[in-house]
Formats: C-alpha cells, structure tokens, sequence
C-alpha cells in the first residue's frame, strides 16, 4: 500500500511535469480485498485481489480532462498526464466555474487494525468453521460470506492540497436454513478482534429456532419493530433518494417541500456522522473536502441534504464532503456515514411495550416507488414474528410492505439505546431497533 511519502513525492513529479498554467487533481485509490464464501455447511471460495487506481485530472480554463490509470509507472503515469492534457483541450467548457481547494485540515482519520490488514483465509476458515459447527449442533445449515479489506485513499492537487488515509474493514454475513426456517446474523467493523463468535451464533439460533410454523396475516397498517439490519435498509435508500443535494436542487426529493419543518417527532435525529463512535469514518471525499457531521433531520426537523463538489459550485452551496468517484458521480451526492442517534430503551423493553404489532428481522428487494413521497417496497426476509401483549408469540411468512418513510417516520414512537453498524452504500450505516406505528404491508406471499 502507497506510504505518505511515496505520495509527497508522486503529486510533485507530477507538478514538475506539468505546463505551470494548468491545474491539476489527483485521486489514488489501493484496495486490498479477501474474500470467503460458504454454503451448504463448507468453505467453497477463497479469492484474494489488489487493485490500484491513479485518477489523472487536468483543468484548462473551464475545460477538465480526465484519466485513470492503473498503476503507478512513471512512464505510464506520464502518458496518462499527456491524455488528460489533450481530452481538457477539446471537452466541451463546463458552464460553471471549477475551482480547486487548497491546503485543508481533517479531523478525524479512518480506523485502521493491522490484525485485519493480515487477516488469513485460515483464520477466516478457523471462525466459519466456529459457526458452522454452533449451528449444525441444532441442524442448520450455514451460507455466507467473509471479507476483510485494508484500503488507501490519496488526493492531492497543484493548488497545495494533499491528504492521505487508510483503513480495514471486516464484513461477515451468514444465512441459516433448515426446513422452511431461516434466519440472518451480519457483522461489520474494522477490527476482527470485535468479532464475537459466540453473539453471532446465538443470535442466529435465537431467530431460527423461533421461525418456524409461519402463519399467514393479512395485509394492512401495522406496528412494527425494525431491527437494526432492517433499519439500516430503509435509511440507505432515504439518504440516496431524498438526502441526495443534487436530487434536492433538482426538485426530486420530498425535502424540496419540508426543509426547515418539524414534521418528525423530536427523537428522529439522523446525520452523515463520521464522528459517530459506530462509524467506519471516511475522512475525506475524493477532490479532498474534509468530512464533517451533517444533521439531515434534527429534532424531527427536516434540515438539507449532503453535496458533493461538482453540485455545490454549480448552485452556490456549501460542499459536505461527500463527492463520489468519477463513474458515480453523476448521481450526485449520497451520505458516508448515516447514523441514527439512539434512544432511550432497550430492544426487549421496546417489545413488552408493544401490545400488537410485527418484529421484523431483514428487509429484501428493497426499491424506491416515488421519491416526492419516499415511497418503498419490499419484502421481510429471514425472520419475521408477530408480538402480542409484549412478547414475541409466532412467526409469519413473509410480507410484501408498501410504505412511505415519511408516514413511517412520523410514527415513530421508540428507539432503542442498542445500535450496530451496518453496511451502507458508500462508508457504515449505524441503525437502532426503532418502532413506528404506521407500516403498510401490501400482500402476503407463499414462503
């Protein structure tokens, strides 16, 4: 992986190389990727990959031309320069004005563990081994997967910008099978040394044991209680569908019409929050705008979304820090680090308050209906129990649910103090069991 002052001295060769009237960004990104997968009770997969991707952009005037190049080979490097020079010299001009950003300070720096970084397949197949052995101890079957990452990001620019940052990931997700039961455990962190194996069988086996002999309910409004894994769907798609600046500038999402109201109970507080102590952080996005905590909704108020680089300079707004790389960059801007702050009971406390309604463990085939409306639709998936006077009573075969986050939100009457972080469509997504009053399953299904 690249060193800081491998870094320093790449961003200068490529200064000293450079026509003095021309800017310039670069973006290096090093990834490192291990990966087991499991089925069926046995280890059927390991792969192993590197990758290396040297973004080269050049600014002429109100014209960028752009390269990547994948490896880090002076001549390479070089050509890659020369091919950006030539594309800037006939693009079309963008109609604002791009301006680079200097020197900046970051505060806040990816969490790293070196036991991760050297995470071996054997060790991986030593706590698969674990599970699988835990669980077939009550006749499951295990399937899943388990990956563990070590990653660089770089950015540097001629206007004296330069940061660099690295971290590890662990990202475990198993499914348990026997007869018609299911049930679903995930774990992400960057240190393999939280992962407790133990947790995660019980958790499995908790939920398993209990799903079985599913009984049919009808459709209609529930109360439900969403677990984090749950939770942490139906945030991903609200931040890429209403918490998206460019989509709110656009007039494509429902905050165009509710920013600034209280229209969500006070204990709705959701951020873009590296600094939340569950976040996998990202410090800084990819033209090296330092991250910071951005309230979404707080206090049950509806405040504004995140803006990547490209929509701020376009509409005169304040950049988050929450540009995404060239290929996705037209969607705009989605949040790194979404966390929902939790509340002030436990996930137990949350179900003995309940005197009807549906727990619901996993969500699947999540899509958006209509964004003006944060309109989704779904299905639950690996575990879904009726509670009655505040016990969990009987599983239920699957549901598809029809819903509006913002009707769902506003039900919302408990949030539990346990939080976990899950995987979100950029960095982390930290999520809370949450009860809401008002979710509309639409149809039953056969399974």
């Amino acid at each position: 992986m690249i060193e800081l002052a491998q870094g320093k001295e790449l961003i200068q060769k490529i200064k000293e190389k450079i026509n003095p009237g021309y800017d310039f960004e670069v973006v290096l990104t090093e990834e490192k990727f291990e990966l087991t997968r499991f089925a069926e009770s046995y280890i059927h997969q390991n792969v192993a990959e590197s990758t290396l991707h040297l973004t080269l952009k050049v600014i002429i005037g109100d014209r960028i031309g752009s390269v990547r190049v994948d490896n880090l080979d002076k001549a390479a490097i070089f050509e890659g320069l020369q091919k950006a020079i030539n594309i800037a010299h006939i693009v079309p001009p963008l109609n604002f004005t791009y301006r680079l950003i200097p020197h900046q300070n970051y505060n806040i720096q990816g969490k790293y563990s070196k036991d991760t970084a050297n995470l071996s397949p054997k060790k991986k197949a030593r706590i698969v081994k674990q599970i699988i052995l835990g669980v077939g101890q009550e006749g499951f079957k295990a399937a899943g997967a388990f990956s563990s990452e070590q990653n660089t990001m770089m950015v540097g620019n001629s206007k004296g910008l330069f940061a660099l940052d690295k971290n590890t990931k662990v990202d475990f997700n198993c499914v348990i099978t026997k007869d018609g039961s299911t049930a679903q455990a995930s774990f992400l962190d960057y240190d393999i040394n939280h992962f407790k194996v133990d947790s995660i069988i019980n958790e499995l086996l908790e939920t398993g044991l209990r799903n079985t002999e599913q009984i049919d309910l009808e459709p209609g409004i529930y109360t439900v209680i969403l677990s984090p894994e749950a939770t942490s769907d139906i945030l991903n798609y609200t931040g890429y569908m209403a918490f998206n600046g460019k989509a709110i500038k656009e007039g494509k999402s429902f905050v165009c019409n509710y920013e600034n109201e209280k229209i969500f109970p006070d204990i709705i507080n959701l951020a873009d929050d590296p600094f939340d102590e569950l976040a996998l952080p990202i410090p800084f996005d990819v033209v090296g705008y330092p991250r910071e905590k951005v309230y979404l909704i707080e206090k049950g108020i509806v405040r504004d979304g995140v803006y990547d680089y490209l929509t701020a300079l376009k509409y005169n707004q304040k950049c988050t820090g929450n540009t995404l790389s060239g290929e996705d960059a037209s969607w705009g801007a989605l949040p790194f680090n979404l966390a929902l702050e939790g509340g002030t009971v436990s996930r137990d406390e949350m179900i003995s308050r309940t005197e009807r309604g549906i727990l619901i463990s996993r969500l699947h085939y999540v899509n958006v209906l209509n964004p003006m409306s944060a309109q989704l639709t779904g299905m639950t998936r690996d575990g879904t129990f009726l509670v009655e006077d505040g016990k969990i009573s009987k599983a239920i075969k699957n549901m598809r649910f029809n819903t509006s986050v913002i009707d769902m939100f506003k039900a919302v009457d408990l949030i539990s103090r346990e939080r976990e972080a899950k995987a979100g469509w950029v960095g982390s997504t930290v999520a809370p069991y949450i009860r809401t009053n008002n979710f509309t399953f639409s149809s039953k299904t056969s399974f």
